[in-house]
């Protein structure tokens, strides 16, 4: 068997990490709702948005929170829409983690 050169190996393994980072972007909510996180900073601190894309053929009522601000935010989306919830503004942390709950509107 033929070993590989260390730097096909390396630049593998640098491809590789960089798939993985757009899975954290767009995390399946159910089989047709997508959402992910941006941290924008802007005036010494961070913005919190949570983009979230419906999908679904129907109208979808959300509730968004953070780990870093817990009171809950209720949107609801048309189909196909795309909504922007902002979470935080001017937070000292640029890291956070959303949590995104949608149900079908009515249900």
């Amino acid at each position: 068997m033929k070993r590989l050169p260390r730097i096909v190996v390396a630049f593998g393994l640098v491809a590789l990490v960089g798939l993985a980072v757009p899975a954290a972007w767009a995390t399946p909510v159910n089989q047709c709702m997508t959402w992910r996180t941006e941290a924008r900073y802007r005036n010494y601190g961070y913005d919190h948005m949570v983009h979230i894309h419906n999908g679904c053929e129907q109208r979808v009522a959300c509730r968004v929170s953070t780990n870093v601000n817990p009171t809950e935010t209720r949107v609801t989306i048309s189909p196909g829409a795309d909504v922007t919830v902002v979470t935080f503004v001017g937070s000292p942390s640029r890291e956070f983690t959303a949590n995104v709950t949608c149900v079908a509107e009515g249900g």
